[in-house]
């Protein structure tokens, strides 16, 4: 008999958790001014506090939702553009100089539709270096996008996605190759 559970199984102490960093999220993170350093700073500061790893070269613009921020490692000089959703259930791990799109949907949390129990299922996310996941991109559970990738506007990215290459659609799929021009 079909029994869905509309819970996510996690542990207690860590619900509580992401429901205190929820309200540092929604007001004192959120209600930053955007582009001034010692403000990129703070908020970066209130992540780490709630065991975020993230570069201090790292910006995180103040409309940016992260839940479950423990899970979340951020390297030098990358960003995460306004009200995109961080959904750290399982890891994400988002390498050095790369730039998360505004309305970027980053999610490691779904469910099994083939039990009766729709139980929850968690997998990582890992974004490589100098990727750029342009505006209204949706990462699911257990993607990696390889170094120095593009993920085109609002694609739907459900397959891993190789190094130096450009994907996009629903679901995304190989454009072509990414080459960079010397200066």
């Amino acid at each position: 008999m079909y029994s869905p559970i509309q819970t996510n199984g996690m542990p207690q102490y860590q619900k509580i958790k992401n429901i205190i960093w929820l309200i540092v999220n929604n007001t004192i993170f959120r209600f930053t001014p955007p582009y001034l350093t010692f403000f990129r700073k703070y908020r970066i500061s209130l992540l780490k506090l709630f065991g975020a790893k993230i570069d201090w070269s790292s910006s995180i613009h103040p409309k940016a939702k992260i839940e479950y921020p423990w899970n979340l490692t951020l390297g030098p000089l990358s960003s995460l553009g306004e009200k995109s959703w961080t959904y750290a259930m399982a890891p994400i791990r988002i390498g050095e100089k790369t730039c998360i799109g505004k309305d970027t949907y980053l999610i490691t949390g779904s469910h099994d539709i083939t039990s009766n129990g729709f139980e929850l299922i968690t997998k990582s996310i890992t974004i490589g270096d100098g990727c750029w996941l342009t505006t209204g991109v949706t990462i699911l559970p257990g993607v990696e996008i390889g170094d120095y990738s593009v993920v085109g506007a609002n694609s739907t990215v459900t397959r891993s996605v190789y190094p130096w290459t450009v994907v996009g659609g629903n679901p995304a799929k190989f454009i072509k190759k990414r080459i960079i021009k010397d200066a």
